[in-house]
């Protein structure tokens, strides 16, 4: 499960995982040059990050890669033990 969180300031929205509410997984950001939303994932080694259209586009982009993220770590730690 995820919590979003807008600062009133900038628009930007960051989601935080319930594992830990201080550290964000990913962030929606309007973008300011062009119509659309950035989004970034900061769940793997190197941010994941992309542009689309609408919030709701990017934010299940992000979500995607949050999910693939997660399966990779999963992987991990099966090969692991």
């Amino acid at each position: 499960m995820f919590e979003k969180r807008r600062c009133p300031h900038t628009g930007v929205v960051n989601l935080y995982s319930d594992g830990d509410p201080y550290l964000a997984v990913g962030s929606l950001v309007p973008a300011q040059e062009s119509e659309g939303v950035y989004w970034r994932c900061y769940a793997f080694t190197e941010p994941v990050h992309g542009l689309a259209t609408d919030a709701r586009t990017a934010e299940r982009r992000l979500m995607r890669q949050i999910q693939k993220a997660s399966a990779n770590s999963d992987n991990r730690r099966n090969c692991a033990a």
